[in-house]
């Protein structure tokens, strides 16, 4: 009788165990399946992302990179303190990556790379000296092409950090140039892409990057923050279909004190410095060429006196003495006139 009585106090609570533990397994199979679940969805969301990228990527360096050119350059570098040079002037060969905005031949670059901010020195010191960077011997080497075309200085803008050389001759080369028709305005969180180039010791491969609208500012004028931006100063970046939406330029913030940062600078802003750009270009390559034809035309006048006088010289071996004697027999003018 005990043991049935103890057999039927003891089943119920048996039976309740039972019950908490079967419930605990459910509900870490429920658990597991749902964070099985999840990582599978994750990589599978993951995957189609990359899949994604992969296409844009594709696309954009099909479309884009011809038009992504490499440009070499030497900087005649100074620096004073005061009006006295801090040792000699130097020379120091650059290069940089732009982007073709005429089909005449106007490269567009970063004016970071192409002037005093190449050389690494802090916003902070650079108001302790004068330091000027000047370029010359610039050239511009296009995708799959040995040449090197020479180019000059065309116009600059400061304010944007902008600088834009003009091709003197592309013999008959078509290029591509930027696509700003087919544009759109960049939004909060977007993707946005952009190709660039590695340098020569790279063979200039093209590569393309991401970045994301991060944000905005309005000082010191309106542009998008785009994280990730920093290697496409002077390049323009495009939505997934292949839109423009504007140019990564650096800008100085308001104050002494205040960073150098990457921002995307509006296409509406874009399109009019570039046409200004293409007119000084023009305008100063013609003035280039039209001193260049001078010194030609002045030097080969030189060279033909030269080769007269040569001649001159050869059919009359003593025609220098005869000129020498001439000079030395001529009457000496004392200054008086007749009769004084």
């Amino acid at each position: 009788m005990a043991s049935r009585l103890n057999a039927a106090e003891t089943a119920p609570h048996a039976t309740k165990v039972n019950t908490r533990n079967t419930h605990k397994e459910n509900l870490m199979r429920t658990f597991t399946l749902v964070a099985a679940c999840l990582a599978v969805a994750t990589l599978a969301f993951s995957s189609a992302a990359y899949a994604d990228d992969e296409a844009v990527f594709q696309k954009l360096l099909q479309d884009k990179a011809n038009s992504v050119v490499s440009v070499k350059f030497v900087l005649n570098v100074k620096i004073s303190r005061g009006g006295t040079p801090m040792g000699p002037p130097q020379e120091r060969s650059s290069s940089s990556t732009g982007v073709v905005v005429d089909k005449s031949g106007l490269i567009m670059i970063s004016g970071q790379s192409f002037g005093v901010g190449n050389l690494g020195i802090p916003r902070a010191m650079r108001s302790q000296f004068e330091i000027s960077a000047v370029p010359s011997n610039i050239r511009v080497v296009f995708p799959g092409d040995t040449n090197e075309y020479n180019a000059v200085m065309g116009a600059k803008d400061s304010k944007l950090g902008l600088v834009f050389v003009m091709i003197k001759d592309l013999a008959d080369k078509k290029i591509p140039a930027l696509d700003m028709e087919t544009s759109a305005e960049p939004k909060l969180g977007q993707t946005l892409y952009g190709v660039s180039r590695l340098d020569q010791g790279f063979d200039h491969a093209p590569v393309a990057m991401r970045a994301k609208v991060a944000g905005s500012v309005t000082k010191p004028r309106t542009m998008w923050i785009v994280q990730n931006a920093g290697s496409h100063v002077g390049m323009p970046l495009y939505d997934a279909a292949g839109a423009m939406t504007g140019i990564v330029v650096t800008q100085e913030g308001v104050g002494d004190d205040s960073a150098t940062l990457p921002f995307l600078l509006p296409l509406s802003v874009v399109k009019p410095t570039v046409a200004t750009a293409l007119k000084k270009s023009k305008a100063e390559l013609d003035r280039i060429l039209e001193e260049e034809e001078e010194a030609a035309a002045e030097a080969a006048a030189e060279k033909a006196a030269a080769e007269k006088d040569a001649e001159k010289k050869d059919a009359d071996p003593k025609a220098d003495e005869k000129k020498a004697d001439e000079k030395k027999d001529a009457p000496k003018d004392d200054g008086k006139k007749d009769g004084e």
